[in-house]
């Protein structure tokens, strides 16, 4: 479908925390050793809320995402046994030894709209079924696959409704020179057309996302 035929007929609220031991959300211009943006981008953030429902004819939108714990960096290493190694590391059975530079400690509240932009296939008012769905989802502790910061390795501490005890760090104020918004050029269903935004602020702990606008 063509996304300028896209026609949202109302739209829902919903939010998330997520906490963790260690996170990355990989900068793309990091080369061969995996560098972690400061927060979460917004794929990552809608992969969030796809981890716990998903529904034909809908999807959340990520509007903002409040850092909960201070930017902490720190060195990582793992050992890389996959495909990527090289053809003489394959044959003697070695693994590569791969580092990044992820972050520690994080937590985070996400926000989201949840977009109806196609009739349900059963008349039903996808938005909203997505919205009742992530909540109860959330509130009973079910997913439909296990939510990650990042990487698959790194699985949350805590994953759930929003949480009073976790305030927004309101000392943390920078500018992201280059921040990566999505990979694809349509919310569902689309083809890799990676979009950036330039000189993303990070205000008093919170980010809002910018829109992309899709052709």
């Amino acid at each position: 479908m063509n996304t300028q035929d896209m026609k949202y007929i109302k739209t829902y609220e919903i939010a998330l925390e997520i906490a963790g031991p260690v996170a990355l959300f990989n900068r793309p211009d990091a080369g061969s050793t995996p560098i972690s943006y400061p927060v979460p981008t917004w794929s990552a953030c809608k992969a969030f809320f796809e981890s716990v429902a998903r529904i034909k004819g809908a999807y959340v939108n990520p509007t903002k995402v409040a850092i909960c714990a201070p930017i902490r960096f720190e060195h990582y290493a793992t050992n890389y046994g996959g495909p990527l190694r090289k053809s003489f590391q394959i044959r003697n059975d070695n693994n590569y030894q791969l580092k990044a530079i992820v972050l520690v400690d994080v937590c985070y509240k996400v926000w989201g709209i949840v977009h109806q932009f196609e009739p349900h296939p059963d008349g039903i008012n996808a938005a909203h079924a997505l919205q009742e769905a992530t909540e109860r989802r959330l509130k009973n502790g079910q997913t439909l696959r296990t939510p990650c910061l990042g990487w698959k390795e790194f699985a949350p501490s805590y994953f759930g409704p929003l949480r009073e005890e976790a305030s927004v760090d309101d000392s943390v104020n920078l500018i992201i020179p280059s921040l990566l918004h999505s990979v694809f050029d349509k919310p569902k269903m689309g083809q890799r057309a990676p979009c950036f935004h330039q000189n993303v602020e990070v205000r008093n702990g919170i980010l809002c996302y910018p829109e992309r606008t899709y052709a």
